[in-house]
């Protein structure tokens, strides 16, 4: 299908929109210099072991000390842990993939956390997954550096081929140029990109990624804690980095800095790809002439409509994403096991999107219109499946629950496209709901009443929204017996304030 990757750069932020058949699926936001970005390595202090959890919590220079699990922490007196083919344990080419993924999967089978760490020791680790929410960042320490063609593991000394290259001829021909690699320590795996690279190619790459731990290693040595040691490449140059040639038919961007930055990046690494970049000439913006401006104001709506007239409710919260199904306009034909079946394989291959769009990961609900047909089930999960197979992040369909809900996972590792363009509302801290003037003007009239109580014989004076205030005109109009406001209460309107904010002062 026509491909297109669309990258505009303006006030110290990066936006990369990748469009497949005229219709935008990814959309990334970078602000130039972020700190503690995914694949950061860090030099940090341990500040706080919970043995309870088997975890550790780290300084890292953030407002929030980092997290680590005991079967993410590989320290340098240890061995590295044996058993793990590394094609089989990570994905290099998943989205922001690291191999801080992999030990979760593993029992940690060593001496437990206490025993291996004291508070106040520095590490070496890496940022697997950025601050979310109220959470800090999480880290590990099982480093991974990608090149173009291989990502190296300093620590972990495997060679393997990425999952997403399937041919067991070139899964057995990679491998054995991935063996040959000469390192003094660690592994390699081969990236999708690399599936018709030559062996120089590899050899250059690997070379260029060893010479890169040998400077992380030598700054971590005379760096202070907590600090910094290595940055991965920007959302530009990493988003070119990870691209394979047939991935895209074009390259677009809005600016001339960056059409010579992506130029010179690409002049050695890929001369194919860098044919395809070009710089955007029209009138209007980038993002605007393609539409990405109206799909990312769309991204951060809960509902999205569907082609049918269906809707979906898209709600992440912090433990989970809820995803609701509706007919909504759309009243198919005379069979309504057949507009059922319709509606939910148009929202199957919709939520496919969105979850790309919007970059929403975790655990994720979908509650899909009730089908009695279990063969309709089947064609649902069938065609979510399908649709998933173009998302980089790796997802999995853990299937219906007893409730008929379809549940399944979707690597995360970085805020989604609202949490990077929006923050909680001041009016409703994020609830998306504000207390009804009635409500507000009862708190208001009982915060008066107390501190008419401690003024004496003082008028005391309520300054509300206009429509808090009318209702507490109304309330207190009504009140009779001890505690009543009458003669004393004044209520000033505040056209500015917001509804559900007042102030009670004594005249």
């Amino acid at each position: 299908m026509p491909t297109e990757l669309l990258i505009s750069r303006s006030a110290g932020r990066t936006a990369t929109a990748l469009r497949e058949n005229g219709v935008t699926v990814e959309i990334r936001v970078e602000d130039d210099g972020a700190p503690l970005a995914v694949g950061a390595v860090v030099k940090g202090r341990v500040s706080k072991i919970l043995p309870g959890i088997q975890s550790a919590f780290l300084s890292v220079g953030d407002e929030r000390d980092a997290f680590l699990h005991a079967a993410d922490l590989l320290l340098p007196e240890e061995a590295p842990p044996a058993g793990t083919e590394a094609d089989e344990a990570s994905d290099p080419d998943a989205e922001f993939e690291r191999s801080a993924d992999r030990p979760s999967r593993r029992a940690s089978s060593g001496p437990p956390i206490e025993q291996r760490l004291r508070e106040g020791r520095e590490l070496l680790v890496q940022v697997a997954r950025e601050a979310l929410g109220a959470k800090g960042p999480r880290v590990t320490s099982f480093v991974t550096l990608a090149g173009r063609y291989l990502v190296h593991s300093p620590r972990l000394p495997h060679r393997g081929v990425s999952r997403r290259i399937v041919d067991p001829e070139a899964r057995a021909r990679l491998r054995r140029m991935a063996a040959s690699l000469p390192a003094p320590q660690g592994g390699f795996i081969v990236r999708t990109a690399g599936a018709a690279a030559s062996p120089e190619a590899f050899e250059a790459d690997a070379r260029a990624l060893v010479r890169t731990w040998s400077g992380v290693e030598a700054r971590a040595a005379a760096a202070r804690t907590p600090s910094v040691v290595h940055a991965d490449l920007g959302l530009f140059l990493r988003t070119l980095r990870d691209l394979t040639t047939e991935e895209v038919d074009r390259i677009v961007v809005d600016d001339d800095a960056l059409l010579e930055e992506g130029r010179d990046y690409l002049r050695e690494l890929d001369a194919v790809l860098a044919a395809k970049l070009s710089r955007h000439t029209g009138a209007g913006s980038l993002f605007d002439a393609h539409g990405v401006t109206a799909d990312i104001d769309k991204a951060l709506r809960p509902r999205v409509w569907l082609r049918s007239g269906g809707t979906l409710v898209i709600e992440p919260t912090e433990a989970l994403v809820s995803i609701d199904v509706n007919t909504g306009k759309f009243v198919g034909s005379r069979r309504q096991e057949d507009t059922v079946l319709r509606t939910n394989l148009e929202a199957a291959e919709e939520i496919a999107r969105q979850l790309r769009l919007r970059d929403l990961g975790g655990i994720i609900v979908v509650d899909f219109i009730d089908m009695v047909s279990a063969e309709h089930r089947r064609q649902v999960i069938d065609a979510l499946a399908l649709a998933l197979r173009r998302d980089r992040a790796r997802t999995k369909i853990a299937g219906l629950s007893e409730l008929g809900l379809l549940q399944l996972t979707r690597k995360r590792t970085r805020p989604g496209i609202a949490a990077a363009l929006t923050r909680a509302c001041d009016a409703c801290s994020g609830t998306g709901r504000v207390k009804t003037p009635e409500t507000v003007a009862h708190e208001a009239l009982d915060e008066a009443r107390r501190v008419a109580a401690a003024m004496g014989e003082q008028e005391v004076v309520v300054r509300a929204h206009p429509e808090v205030a009318r209702a507490a005109r109304l309330q207190s109009q009504v009140e009779r017996g001890p505690g009543a406001l009458a003669g004393r209460l004044r209520i000033v309107e505040d056209p500015g304030g917001p509804i559900d904010r007042f102030d009670v002062v004594a005249g």
